[in-house]
């Protein structure tokens, strides 16, 4: 059963937001779970949108002044929304909300002034929107501060664990090592910052003729690693979009996926069982990567498989299921990169309840947190629930660009601008690296978080310009922060 809600989303001169904002509005349960999108602008602007029932939460991406074009979050301090006669403010409602989640962080401590003055500040426009004609004006400004406020209060309480806490002798600093070349400046800048890499194990790459798989370039990564004392993994075993699925696996029956799946995996963990203790066994198998168009019952039992034949060949193997989408907004949308869109799109998180119900053995939770477009609270909160598991996670993907992205001429459209996104300012080397030191102290402060791996370590990257280093193997000021970090810890 759902419940209707009915949501004004203003700018700041009182009208309602741009229509793409207005359509980005969701409803979740309180643990970040989605309901698929059944909503509906009226004349007014009004959102009128479907809720999973008592308890909900609402998000939608908006524009925040002087903060950066994000998901922002409103939970009713907790507590979650109801169904309502009359419409609410979402600005004002997640302006109250990081507001009760930034009181609950300085409980436990002392803060900056910087953080200090953004808590106050969005207390104080919070009262004058009371009393104003601009009520909608300062109601964004609140919620910025109350933004910024959050991000302080989270990584200074990250920063004061640190200092507190024993040093993370085990913890893993990695990243792809895909682009090693020899004795080049990428293989000295890596081995300086980093102690883990990633080996490609891309079967459309690794066996494009059945039955002859070529490990000649893993091999070469692998030699490296060992020599320069970096611990290796294997990235993906098993995977269901375009780069998992050579042409001799395209269109497999169930029973066929399920013998090439064992097969695939045995043969690879068997070969390096000695040299490769840490494998992401398959990736995004929670209906964003469905190739072979299994249902979701066959999604678990492929995950299954992997796991079982991985500690079958290597019984000391740490198994890692690797999640991308971790906030689940596709889900909302209805939305797949590959295989069938199912009435209620599996989520990580859902996805890993299935697991978990279904016993699937497997050691680490995988988290890909490619710019995300949320703030380091609403990423703290988002880890909680990955927390939830019991396992280690490990952050096996993620990456920020250093450049504003370039755009084709004449299509400056607010669906485009809004596909860049922004954090704080446009993005730039400092930006980037900003990001990455607040990412990777709020992470390292985490008890359940062991491992985390950048995407990729030279540009052209994944994610354009997201490299630490430039295409001439020069380093960005992220490198030397990244570096500055490990030595303080």
């Amino acid at each position: 059963m759902s419940y209707i809600l009915s949501v004004n989303l203003l700018d700041s001169d009182g009208r309602s937001m741009p229509e793409a904002q207005l359509r980005s509005l969701y409803s979740s349960d309180l643990h970040f779970e989605p309901m698929r999108r059944h909503s509906e602008i009226k004349s007014d602007g009004t959102v009128v949108i479907q809720i999973p029932g008592k308890g909900s939460a609402l998000h939608a991406r908006i524009q925040v002044p002087d903060f950066g074009d994000v998901w922002v979050m409103a939970d009713n301090c907790g507590k979650g929304y109801d169904p309502a006669d009359k419409p609410i403010d979402f600005v004002l409602e997640a302006a109250k909300s990081r507001l009760s989640d930034v009181d609950n962080i300085m409980q436990t401590g002392d803060f900056s002034p910087e953080c200090i003055a953004h808590r106050d500040a969005c207390r104080e426009f919070l009262k004058i929107a009371e009393k104003s004609d601009k009520a909608a004006h300062f109601r964004l400004k609140a919620l910025s501060h109350a933004l910024w406020a959050g991000e302080y209060a989270v990584v200074e309480r990250a920063r004061r664990i640190i200092a507190e806490s024993k040093r993370k002798d085990g913890f893993l600093f990695g990243c792809n090592a895909f682009a090693y070349s020899g004795d080049t400046p990428y293989a000295r800048y890596f081995k300086e910052v980093l102690n883990f890499g990633t080996l490609p194990f891309y079967l459309k790459r690794l066996e494009s003729e059945e039955g002859k798989p070529k490990y000649e370039r893993i091999d070469n990564i692998l030699e490296w690693c060992q020599r320069v004392g970096i611990t290796p993994k294997g990235h993906p075993l098993w995977w269901g979009h375009e780069a998992g699925i050579p042409p001799w696996l395209e269109g497999a029956s169930w029973q066929d996926a399920q013998r090439h799946c064992q097969r695939v995996v045995g043969r690879s963990v068997e070969r390096y069982r000695d040299r490769i203790q840490i494998w992401d066994v398959i990736n995004e198998a929670h209906d964003w990567a469905n190739g072979l168009n299994l249902t979701q019952e066959q999604e678990v039992e492929i995950t299954r498989i992997c796991c079982d034949t991985a500690r079958s060949k290597n019984p000391d193997a740490t198994i890692i299921v690797n999640n991308c989408c971790p906030f689940g907004e596709n889900a909302a949308d209805g939305r797949v990169h590959l295989g069938p869109v199912y009435d209620k799109v599996f989520t990580p998180l859902s996805y890993l309840d299935a697991l978990m119900e279904a016993e699937v053995e497997f050691d680490v939770v995988g988290v890909q947190i490619y710019f995300p477009a949320r703030d380091m609270l609403s990423i703290s909160k988002l880890l909680d629930e990955y927390a939830r598991f019991g396992k280690p996670v490990h952050i096996t993907e993620l990456g920020v660009r250093c450049a504003e992205a370039e755009r084709p001429a004449g299509q400056e459209s607010e669906q485009l601008r809004r596909t860049y996104g922004d954090w704080h300012y446009p993005w730039c080397e400092k930006v980037q690296a900003d990001w990455m030191e607040w990412f990777y102290t709020m992470a390292y402060a985490r008890d359940e978080v062991e491992a985390i791996t950048w995407w990729d370590f030279r540009d052209p990257a994944f994610i354009k310009t997201s490299g630490f280093l430039y295409e001439d193997e020069t380093p960005k000021e992220m490198y030397f922060r990244l570096r500055a970090f490990r030595e303080k810890l």
